[in-house]
């Protein structure tokens, strides 16, 4: 089991680090948040037109290899805070972007990722959630109508922080933690088999999600979807950048 943070009664600001499986202290550290800001670290992840076969998996953090810092991660050590960073973790979310340059996802396409997947955030090989897709909403995204052809605005829950779960336990993070999300496409084949009924729920091959290709460009774009998880707590900075 990991560490989790406590408030110290009458000291607004201050956390003790306590064993999580037995609430014991681990020493007399103490974590003084004053000097932490609000924020999110996150990580974008492509998932390519075409039917996503089974067993097919998308990692955040790990790959940072050219994407754009600010747009698609700011993490610049991969799968790891900055050195000297830290980060008390609150909230776990998912955005799926409704825009990929000039291709415009379908409805359908945001509708696939998020009913159809798996997350799992982990942290030093030790679970912290999972569970379907549509249970980490990230609490961003645009809010409203839109009369374009093909399109809507389609967003993973409502596009509010207040309206988004936090963790029932913060964690405590630091550069010595690695981190590892993982948004999973899971073989259902009870949905093609007759092990539940007499006869299948679908038709097999059916049940595979597919991401279209982009017919609002001219010619058509076989442009990726992105996915974009985001880790929301009060982060401090470190002291300088060397």
């Amino acid at each position: 089991m990991g560490s989790i943070l406590v408030p110290i009664q009458g000291q607004p600001g201050l956390f003790r680090e306590v064993d999580e499986a037995t609430g014991a202290p681990m020493g007399d550290r103490v974590v003084n948040i004053r000097d932490f800001r609000e924020g999110d670290k996150y990580d974008t992840v492509a998932i390519p037109t075409g039917v996503i076969t089974a067993g097919t998996e998308f990692t955040f953090f790990n790959n940072l290899q050219g994407k754009s810092q600010g747009v698609d991660t700011n993490l610049r050590t991969s799968s790891k805070l900055s050195a000297g960073e830290s980060m008390v973790l609150d909230r776990i979310g998912l955005h799926v972007r409704l825009s990929t340059g000039q291709a415009f996802p379908a409805p359908q396409d945001i509708k696939t990722i998020l009913e159809n997947s798996f997350y799992r955030l982990k942290i030093n090989d030790i679970l912290q959630d999972e569970g379907p897709a549509i249970k980490f909403p990230s609490g961003y995204g645009l809010y409203g109508q839109t009369n374009e052809n093909g399109q809507g605005i389609v967003t993973n829950g409502v596009p509010a922080t207040a309206s988004t779960a936090r963790l029932v336990k913060k964690q405590l993070l630091n550069q010595n933690h690695e981190l590892d999300g993982r948004l999973m496409f899971n073989q259902r084949q009870w949905l093609t088999s007759t092990v539940l009924g007499p006869a299948p729920f679908a038709t097999a091959g059916t049940e595979l999600p597919v991401i279209t290709v982009q017919t609002s460009t001219s010619p058509p774009a076989n442009a990726a979807v992105l996915v974009t998880n985001f880790l929301h707590g009060l982060i401090r900075a470190a002291v300088s950048k060397g």
